[in-house]
Order: structure tokens, then C-alpha cells, then sequence
């Protein structure tokens, strides 16, 4: 498979290096692997006042111990410990509470993360895209006329909404587990391709259809373009994922009402990994 020019396809300008994610389930329990440093921490004089307000109380001049493109672990919990099923890195006053910002959110360096407002644009309508670890609202991005935000916000694929139900088909994601059974619900990069098109697929065969373009978009290199031209950016994201973006109906199609129920009773003990 060739592509002649770029598709429309778009990824956040900001993409940066993703950080690989591990959790252990022992004996029942989740525990948390603490990474190093996030990053070294900006020096302050006396005097010097934070622009930040307390996650809490709303107080001003409140000293934030993660650095921007990350959050802090249970930041607004007046009296909960921190507990979380991914990885985190270290802070600056040496816990393991700083956790990486994620698509579609933007987190300014003020131990709080802010999801992306929805664009109101007349022609750009919906919810805006942004990369992992985002820092500041101009991050995010509207997608042009005719797109939509991925489900989990990290780029601008063709309009799905009226083929697929956004809310099961993202539950369904997010119920999904790492072949690396380490790795729990923290899925490389292929292994969430493999998973959207599954859940697509369940709801129904035209979901999995519109979906399967972006799967080949993110899949596929752009072998033929003009000198000067550079390819789409996101375009072949995952060469080499071994993902089946037509993923052929192996049984009849259920109906959407009936996939919508299979998805919300049957999801907890699914294993997409052999679709």
C-alpha cells in the first residue's frame, strides 16, 4: 500500500517522546514503579512568588512539585493518598506523584491537569486534540472540517460519530489489557491500535470500516511524494505494528444495540488480542 500524496490525517504539532508506562499486579495488589526525576527543578529567589494557585484551598503563590507536561498524583485530595495504576516519576521533593499530562489535556506546570476545551469554531466544532505531556493551552488543536478527535484525543481522524458510539467504544478502550500481563491497561502504541480496532469492530462493521482508515494511515509510509513534500505528520506512527486494520468479520455483524450490550457486560472478560 502506497500513498501518492499526504492524507488528512493530523497529529498534534507538539509531539513528543512518549515515556514507556509499567504497573506490577502482585497477589491482588497494584504497586507503583517510581521512575527517576522528572526534571531539574528552576531555581527561586526569596522573594519569588509561584503564579500557581494551591489544587486545594485556591491560595496564591503555591509551590508546585511536578514541572509542566506533567500532573501531580491525587493533587485535589484533601485527605486520600496518592494511588494510581501507571507509572510515576519522581517530584521534586522525591515521591513518586508526577505523572505525564495525556492526549487531550494540557498541564501547565501547576501540578493539575486541563483537558483541552471543545473548539466553537463554526466550521471546526467539537472536542481539540494535543499530544502527551502538553504544557499550555495553545497546544491544542481544532480539527478541520470533516474530522474528529481519535477517542483518546491524540489526533484528528476522519468523522466517526454518526457510524460509531463514541462513549462505548471508548470504555471499551480503555478496558483493554497489555499483552505484557506486567503492563496491565498501559498499551504500547500497536497494542492500542489493535485494541480501537476491536472495540470498533464490536460495535459495528461500519465503525470498523471508517476506523480502518486511520489504521492504515498510522501503518502505512508515504513512499511516493514529491520532492519537498514531506508526509502527513502521524503518517506511519507504527510501521510494523502487526495490527489487522480490515480486520475481516470473522462472524455475523451484531447489530448495534446488540454490540452496545456485548461491549458494556461481555468487555471485563474479552480478549481483544486474539481479534
Amino acid at each position: 500500500f502506497s500513498v501518492s500524496k499526504p492524507f488528512l490525517f493530523a497529529m498534534p504539532m507538539s509531539t513528543r517522546t512518549g515515556f514507556g508506562l509499567t504497573w506490577v499486579a502482585l497477589l491482588g495488589l497494584t504497586w507503583r514503579r517510581a521512575e527517576g526525576a522528572v526534571a531539574e527543578r528552576p531555581t527561586s529567589t526569596e522573594n519569588s512568588c509561584s503564579s500557581c494557585q494551591d489544587p486545594i484551598t485556591g491560595d496564591d503563590c503555591y509551590e508546585p512539585v511536578c514541572p509542566p507536561g506533567y500532573y501531580k498524583c491525587c493533587a485535589t485530595c484533601k485527605e486520600a493518598s496518592c494511588y494510581a495504576q501507571t507509572t510515576m516519576y519522581l517530584s521534586w521533593r522525591g515521591l513518586p506523584e508526577c505523572i505525564p499530562c495525556s492526549p487531550g489535556d494540557y498541564c501547565p506546570g501547576c501540578d493539575v491537569f486541563y483537558t483541552c476545551p471543545d473548539s466553537t469554531q463554526p466550521t471546526r466544532a467539537g472536542p481539540r486534540i494535543s499530544a502527551a505531556m502538553s504544557e499550555s493551552l495553545s497546544d491544542c488543536e481544532s480539527c478541520a472540517t470533516g474530522y474528529e478527535a481519535s477517542f483518546d484525543r491524540s489526533a484528528c481522524i476522519t468523522a466517526y460519530t454518526d457510524v460509531c458510539n463514541e462513549d462505548v467504544v471508548s470504555r471499551c478502550i480503555r478496558s483493554c489489557r497489555s499483552q505484557n500481563a506486567t503492563n496491565g491497561k498501559e498499551l504500547t502504541s500497536c497494542e492500542k491500535m489493535k485494541c480501537t480496532m476491536y472495540c470498533a469492530k464490536q460495535w459495528s462493521e461500519d465503525c470498523r470500516a471508517r476506523i480502518s482508515e486511520y489504521c492504515l494511515f498510522a501503518t502505512t509510509l508515504a513512499t511516493d511524494t514529491q520532492d519537498g513534500v514531506e508526509a502527513e505528520q502521524g503518517q506511519g506512527s507504527i510501521v510494523g505494528c502487526d495490527v489487522d486494520c480490515n480486520l475481516a468479520a470473522e462472524t455475523s455483524p451484531l447489530s448495534s444495540f446488540l454490540a452496545a450490550f456485548a461491549i458494556l457486560f461481555w468487555v471485563g472478560t474479552s480478549d481483544w488480542r486474539s481479534a
